[in-house]
């Protein structure tokens, strides 16, 4: 019963997270298809994030409640049905595919910048995100994937 919770609340702050990336500039893409999101750096990169979001505010959960938060979290954001985008994410890690592991460290750095891990016990401060980092990781991560993609889709 607890992790049915863990994987409510992940969701929710996952969501919460992703969404201003995604909606900062709707004008700026062409209308995204499913299939743009399959890029190895893109899934790394999402997949990292939505499960260190996950460990870090919900605490330890079990590998199967971080599978269902990673592959909801992602079919939303992607439109990728979640047992494609959780054979594509085991594939690819499995793999250990380059672009895969690069977007997957560009995850560990856009959380440092939203919270560093140094202030994460100083209930006293609330940290400022560093903006300009989390939109130049998501730009490098994402968005110049979907560009790329775009150009030879």
């Amino acid at each position: 019963m607890f992790e049915l919770i863990k994987i409510r609340k992940a969701r929710r702050l996952a969501h919460a997270t992703i969404a201003p990336f995604l909606q900062r500039d709707p004008g700026a893409c062409v209308t995204l298809q499913a299939g743009d999101w399959l890029q190895p750096q893109i899934i790394g990169f999402l997949a990292t994030l939505v499960t260190l979001l996950a460990q870090r505010h919900c605490g330890p959960m079990r590998n199967d409640a971080l599978a269902a938060v990673q592959s909801e979290v992602l079919n939303t954001v992607t439109g990728i049905g979640q047992e494609l985008i959780g054979a594509e994410i085991c594939l690819l890690s499995s793999r250990e595919d380059p672009a895969f592991t690069t977007g997957a460290h560009g995850a560990v750095a856009f959380v440092e910048a939203l919270r560093p891990r140094s202030q994460l016990d100083d209930i006293e401060s609330v940290p400022i995100p560093d903006y300009a980092t989390l939109l130049r990781l998501w730009e490098e991560h994402v968005d110049h994937c979907l560009r790329r993609g775009a150009a030879y889709g």
